[in-house]
């Protein structure tokens, strides 16, 4: 995994567009998708399948995020079917994904900054695994007391 993601909280997310209007403002375009509302972020793959696929190379990675040639991209949308969640697409004949503002000198992405609902977080793959952790004791005690009725 990368070493940060924007994660959303969609109980928290009031699908007012903040954060795609402050992502169009900072990029020209926004890099933000919606799906029935809700914005998708790039999840910055550690083995890329955007970056993979591309016939010319116009994806590469900077600091282990994938990022978008302009130059170089030939708008095949390769990548668009490639992606696992859908959060990269092609317009103006560019291939446009989320780059956590990498490309733009911000410590924090624009998007988290603009949310005012706070339902955009950056968040480490430490701090995920912190939150993951208690889900899956969880899951195992439940699966192991299923196992046991069972017998």
């Amino acid at each position: 995994m990368n070493p940060k993601i924007v994660v959303l909280d969609p109980s928290k997310c009031s699908k007012c567009n903040d954060c795609v209007v402050k992502c169009e403002e900072i990029h020209g375009i926004t890099r933000v998708k919606k799906a029935g509302g809700v914005p998708i972020f790039c999840m910055q793959c550690e083995n890329a399948p955007c970056m993979n696929i591309c016939p010319v190379d116009a994806i590469y990675l900077k600091d282990n995020i994938p990022i978008v040639n302009r130059d170089r991209c030939i708008s095949c949308s390769m990548c668009e079917i490639a992606c696992p969640i859908g959060a990269i697409y092609t317009k103006e004949r560019i291939a446009h994904k989320c780059t956590l503002c990498l490309d733009v000198d911000r410590i924090t992405p624009a998007c988290v900054e603009a949310c005012g609902d706070n339902a955009l977080k950056l968040i480490c793959d430490e701090c995920l695994e912190t939150i993951k952790e208690p889900k899956r004791r969880k899951l195992i005690k439940l699966l192991a007391e299923e196992w046991s009725e069972g017998v």
